[in-house]
């Protein structure tokens, strides 16, 4: 019986995808230098000159993190093709980003623009169909959350939720900017730095994106 199972374990081991690795230090070098030099090229707009035209800024700034959102749910959704095995997974993440990037649009229409938008609406349903999904493919997704660090971009994911969720409370709260600059400060300040801080994040998103689907499209299919 325990050889039985055993065998049982082992085929469905070896049912699962594997990974090609092909390692290559200059590749490595030029993709960290890329994206090194795309964090500090999303955030040129902050460095520019003060200008009284702040309202249209933080506009283009929130645009921006909604085209980076929408960028990284295509990017998903167009790995689902090749990805075998993580065709389910690369799915319920696009269907989570393309969530993501409909809060990003209501934020947009909603405060910049000031036209109602249903973002609500939309968002709860495309969570429902990403939960549905996600129970649906369990399997894959159980495999894909076990092995969630061998994925390369998954530390860009997770360093945009710490900044998302914990080090933007801290600097786009009031109370920081007003200790900071005492009788210098302006409600526009900690709002500035949490769009800016948020387009980072989005721009950390995006690029953990790329780093999953090319990791999961490159995955062998069990044989």
């Amino acid at each position: 019986m325990t050889w039985a199972k055993a065998l049982v374990h082992r085929q469905v081991l070896n049912d699962l995808p594997k990974p090609q690795r092909n390692p290559s230090w200059s590749r490595n070098l030029v993709r960290a230098t890329l994206i090194c030099g795309g964090s500090i090229a999303i955030l040129l707009p902050a460095w520019l000159p003060n200008r009284p035209t702040v309202q249209i800024e933080r506009g283009t700034v929130e645009l921006l993190q909604a085209l980076l959102l929408a960028a990284a749910a295509a990017v998903m959704f167009g790995a689902s093709a090749h990805a075998g095995f993580n065709r389910p997974v690369c799915r319920i993440l696009g269907l989570a980003l393309l969530a993501a990037f409909v809060g990003e649009i209501e934020d947009f229409t909603s405060g910049i623009l000031h036209l109602k938008f249903p973002g609500l609406w939309v968002i709860a349903i495309l969570l429902s169909v990403t939960l549905i999904s996600a129970y649906r493919h369990r399997r894959a997704m159980l495999h894909f959350l076990t092995n969630l660090g061998m994925h390369a971009g998954s530390g860009f994911i997770g360093a945009a939720l710490l900044i998302i969720y914990i080090f933007n409370h801290v600097i786009g709260s009031n109370k920081f900017w007003r200790a900071c600059l005492g009788a210098a400060f302006s409600p526009e300040v900690p709002k500035l730095c949490k769009s800016y801080l948020e387009l980072l994040a989005c721009y950390f998103i995006f690029i953990g994106a790329l780093g999953l689907s090319i990791t999961m499209a490159r995955r062998t299919e069990p044989k």
